[in-house]
């Protein structure tokens, strides 16, 4: 009987895409900026950064909407207005002892969109009490922490959303106006970090920036992380992978998906662009959305790139015993010792 199934079409698509591509580790030290560079440049055309910069930035303007405080850290929320008709709201984590450093925060599906970042974090440890929420311990630790409601989370949904979408959803009411208009998700993500940034320098006159991302936030600071110069550490989480063990083996929020995203390198490739930038990547092993196969991969790979780089002590990753969530205590202590 013939076999109408599309599986080995798809595989191949892959499998042309990743023979014809040049791998970082094929590029040597000396040519490595210049590679870096074209391939930084096929990035900001694949996401249209270019595009949203030259038509859509607009004169930057902001206003504090609501201010409170949390054990001991005063939350503040702000109105961005930097892209047109486009207003970010932003929450900033602010210490009463601050260490002169800022962190930008990018948070994955959240049903509670950005507050569920500062919010209880739900985790029981091994001694019966709670962790406090990842955000609120880097708040702890000195550092200025900003939280873009990133598009389609939170607050950011379309006006006619019905009142409980989810995430994922709202991100599929999104997508298709998106990509039938040449844009994409993260693109428009990464451009919304961006500009929380721009909001940053003038608001705290702050120049330089750690960026951590969890999950789908994780997707946009692989991203940002090195499109951004202004981001000196990367840190990504519940995201270190490579597409073939992820996105492309078992369904995802259509959010994952950008047209053309694999000729410009597979997931762990792209983050190596971040080098020589101070980086971690962590994962949990027992991550079914996001395997344990793909981050070791993925792993080896940027150890590599570092390594051939000159570099080895920037880079550090780590595989804790959980599943698609925070690891407080590692990455504060990455913190502590590299940002």
């Amino acid at each position: 009987m013939a076999d109408f199934l599309v599986s080995d079409f798809l595989d191949l698509l892959y499998e042309d895409l990743r023979k014809d591509f040049i791998s970082p580790l094929q590029v040597g030290k000396e040519r490595w900026e210049s590679y870096k560079a074209g391939r930084l440049s096929e990035i900001r055309q694949l996401l249209r950064i270019d595009l949203l910069e030259n038509k859509y930035e607009e004169a930057l303007d902001y206003t504090l909407l609501e201010s409170h405080k949390e054990d001991g850290i005063t939350i503040e929320k702000y109105q961005v207005e930097r892209i047109k008709k486009l207003s970010l709201c932003v929450y900033v984590l602010r210490p009463d002892t601050g260490n002169g450093k800022a962190l930008l925060y990018l948070n994955g599906h959240d049903p509670r969109g950005a507050k569920g970042v500062f919010g209880a974090e739900g985790r029981v440890k091994a001694d019966g009490n709670s962790e406090k929420a990842l955000s609120m311990e880097m708040a702890a630790m000195g550092y200025l922490v900003l939280v873009p409601e990133l598009f389609g989370f939170g607050e950011a949904k379309r006006k006619d959303a019905p009142e409980g979408t989810d995430a994922c959803a709202s991100c599929s009411m999104l997508a298709p106006r998106l990509l039938n208009s040449g844009m994409n998700l993260v693109g428009i993500r990464v451009f919304e970090a961006m500009k929380t940034l721009d909001f940053a320098e003038k608001a705290f006159a702050i120049h330089s920036f750690g960026a951590y991302g969890i999950s789908g936030g994780g997707q946009v600071c692989n991203y940002a992380g090195v499109l951004d110069d202004r981001i000196e550490a990367v840190m990504i989480a519940g995201y270190p992978n490579l597409y073939k063990y992820s996105i492309l083996a078992m369904d995802h929020c259509i959010c994952n998906y950008v047209p053309g995203q694999l000729e410009a390198g597979e997931s762990h490739e792209i983050t190596s662009l971040a080098a020589p930038k101070k980086l971690l990547t962590i994962n949990g092993r027992k991550d079914p959305i996001f395997p344990l196969q793909g981050s070791v991969e993925a792993f080896q790979l940027l150890e590599a790139v570092y390594e051939m780089l000159g570099v080895p002590e920037r880079y550090s990753h780590v595989l804790f015993d959980g599943g698609h969530e925070n690891s407080v205590p590692d990455v504060c202590g990455w913190l502590r010792d590299n940002y």
